[in-house]
């Protein structure tokens, strides 16, 4: 397993320059997703850990990583549980300004190494399930609607739904339909 070793004397985040100011930019390279409900006045980014863990018995929304920009330049930084689906389990960690903060902290709750290319979608993989889900995005079919995501009806959106003409020309031919529908 790739875990963090306090003892290593090489600390490989701070030769990448990764001591900058956290930025939404940087939240959605490293693989957090913008997650906001209404009334909340700045965006939310969300980081699952659940799926890293490898207690199969853990949901991969058991755990995540919330952060939120205050208005003083740092970040607002919670602990996040939606056990069952609910959005109701938080624990404000404090605030945060660093990249570093942020890496420190999934590593700390994952007891992996910050590895953004196993944050995929918004979660953080074991490497063997990042690799998996790599490969299953790389299978013809997948790379096929990664290609053409949209077919000719779904791209334009004048065939998805009937024309005034086509409407008349419904009820003209289909008087019956037009007096069920009439109120009164």
């Amino acid at each position: 397993m790739n875990t963090v070793n306090p003892c290593d004397p090489v600390d490989e985040r701070a030769a990448a320059g990764v001591d900058a100011l956290i930025t939404e930019v940087w939240l959605h390279d490293v693989g957090f997703r913008w997650h906001q409900f209404e009334r909340q006045p700045a965006k939310h980014w969300v980081l699952w850990l659940g799926a890293s863990l490898s207690d199969y018995m853990v949901s991969h929304q058991d755990l995540g990583v919330e952060v939120a920009q205050a208005f003083d330049g740092t970040w607002f930084c919670w602990i996040r549980s939606d056990t069952a689906g609910r959005y109701h389990r938080f624990l404000h960690v404090r605030h945060l300004r660093l990249q570093d903060e942020v890496a420190r902290l999934v590593e700390g709750l994952t007891g992996q190494r910050w590895t953004p290319a196993h944050h995929i979608s918004g979660h953080v993989y074991t490497p063997e399930r990042a690799a998996r889900i790599r490969g299953e995005r790389m299978r013809l079919d997948n790379v096929l609607l990664a290609r053409n995501p949209f077919g000719a009806v779904e791209q334009d959106d004048s065939r998805g739904r009937a024309l005034p003409e086509h409407l008349e020309d419904h009820a003209r031919r289909n008087p019956a339909d037009k007096q069920e529908r009439s109120p009164g």
